[in-house]
């Protein structure tokens, strides 16, 4: 089931933040980070304001990688407030109607 989520430059800004230190950990850990990469390459082309297109498995790693940042921001005392705006636009994110 696809998604369409529409990103400001800020939301896509933390996003690109919280996939990037997934990429990262998976990179250490040796594991593969080619779906990762992938969509961090699609969030950075998209334009400011643009609207991205989301496979299932992109929005469960974009929704886990928010998670991530946040609980990271939380455990250092750090506000959270810019994550929980992209995880909320994330969440009620649409999914295309399809009128056959």
């Amino acid at each position: 089931m696809k998604r369409k989520v529409k990103l400001d430059r800020a939301n896509k800004s933390i996003l690109l933040r919280a996939l990037g230190d997934v990429y990262y950990g998976q990179r250490a850990r040796g594991g593969s980070a080619e779906e990762t990469g992938r969509l961090i390459l699609r969030v950075n082309n998209l334009p400011a304001g643009g609207k991205l297109t989301m496979s299932a498995a992109e929005y469960r790693l974009a929704k886990a990688a928010l998670n991530q940042l946040r609980t990271q921001r939380l455990a250092e005392g750090g506000y959270t407030d810019a994550v929980d705006d992209a995880l909320t636009r994330l969440l009620h994110a649409h999914t295309p109607l399809l009128l056959w």
